[in-house]
């Protein structure tokens, strides 16, 4: 990466360690420097198109999070997840697209990733969210949710492992025709973290050797854009290393080769691709039997409700000899110290005082009843779907006039 000399995005130094003095300096200068760079950003450009196309990716946010809260406090789950999908599938059309032109200089810390790679990524992770969305009613909300999932670890694992053997790729590339470099100093920056107890925020200083070399006869100041770094810096000022330079791109300087964090990054890619793929795996054993709900600012929604069937019955009754009725609490009657309910059907049943909350006017059950005619069991009709083989006398056709 360039290494601009008059430029308050870093601090320049020839001190490899960084003394009190130093460090109260490279926090006023990051400050001041961040000052500037929040200007520049929202701050108005001198066309009504250079401010669109600046300004409409943050309105465009603002109304998504707008639409996001919304959607969560009026429980409409669908709502969510679409537009949240929506924003990622927004902002990787838009990453594939050249930003507005800015003076601040680009600040190190993480290697170039191509544009065309952030922008399927992003597109990608906005699709696991908006396809499953969409296909949940058919498929079940439960195996919808868990692709879209293991959609996530996949796309996740594939773009590192990629962004990783890109990396490797460029390093390799670079040190076919390495060339001599002296170091000239240090740029510092800031960079904050969490002490060991959490309790509070730290400031770390981190820095990067700055080189001077020639390619092809030309002199280059560089570093090396994704090797910050805390500590006592190396080399030293003075010293004379090799270096991998790009030939596409004679400021492109590699120094150290990371290979302890690549092999991490690799690792850990593997493992979320692993976890992906056992997840797809996991997915024809996965249905919604037990039901789907999930919370929202509104309260708790229900995307799908709990399956009963004969086997269920069965296990409750002991007897695979009954009847099933959709039926109506037309009231809540006490005799007594007794509790009963009077349903749709005529019929009037017993039910505990520690229950009679359960039963409301209105609430739809499945009453099931076996041929003795004792031990009858229902299933709130608002929690619970019957899928079994029995016949569901007085069950309303819900089916879509068409």
């Amino acid at each position: 990466m360039k290494f601009y000399e008059d430029t308050k995005a870093y601090y320049f130094s020839t001190n490899p360690e960084t003394d009190q003095t130093e460090r109260s300096d490279v926090i006023a200068q990051s400050k001041e420097y961040l000052k500037e760079y929040v200007g520049s950003t929202f701050g108005p450009e001198a066309t009504l198109g250079a401010n669109i196309k600046k300004f409409l990716p943050i309105v465009m946010f603002v109304a998504a999070v707008v639409l996001l809260i919304v959607f969560s406090m009026k429980k409409m789950v669908a709502g969510v997840l679409l537009t949240f999908g929506g924003v990622f599938i927004f902002l990787g059309i838009l990453a594939a697209f050249p930003g507005p032109k800015t003076e601040q200089i680009e600040l190190p810390h993480h290697g170039k990733l191509p544009r065309g790679l952030v922008s399927a990524m992003t597109i990608m992770i906005g699709l696991a969210v908006v396809i499953p969305t969409i296909l949940a009613p058919k498929y079940g909300y439960a195996k919808t949710m868990v692709a879209g999932g293991a959609a996530w670890f996949v796309i996740a694992g594939i773009f590192f492992i990629i962004y990783t053997l890109i990396g490797i790729a460029r390093y390799s590339k670079a040190f076919k025709d390495p060339v001599s470099g002296k170091c000239i100093g240090y740029i510092k920056m800031i960079t904050g973290g969490n002490t060991n107890d959490y309790s509070y925020q730290r400031i770390f200083i981190t820095g990067t050797p700055v080189f001077e070399y020639s390619v092809n006869g030309s002199s280059y100041k560089a570093f090396q854009e994704d090797n910050m770094r805390s500590g006592c810096l190396t080399p030293h000022v003075g010293e004379t290393v090799e270096l991998g330079i790009l030939p596409e791109d004679p400021y492109a300087v590699y120094y150290h080769k990371n290979t302890a964090a690549k092999a991490l990054t690799i690792f850990l890619s593997a493992l979320a691709l692993a976890a992906g793929i056992f997840l797809f795996c996991m997915m024809p054993k996965i249905n919604d039997a037990n039901g789907f709900q999930v919370d929202t600012a509104g309260g708790k929604v229900r995307l799908a409700k709990a399956q009963f069937d004969d086997k269920t019955i069965e296990s409750y009754l002991k007897t695979n000899d009954y009847t099933i009725e959709y039926v109506t609490v037309k009231s809540v009657i006490q005799v007594g110290d007794v509790w009963g309910i009077v349903l749709s059907n005529g019929a009037s049943i017993g039910i505990r005082e520690a229950d009679k909350d359960k039963y409301y006017e209105g609430l739809e059950l499945y009453l099931v009843t076996p041929a003795e005619g004792k031990n009858r069991v229902d299933f709130n009709a608002n929690d619970w779907e019957y899928t079994g083989t029995h016949v569901v006398l007085g069950k309303p056709d819900k089916t879509p006039a068409t």
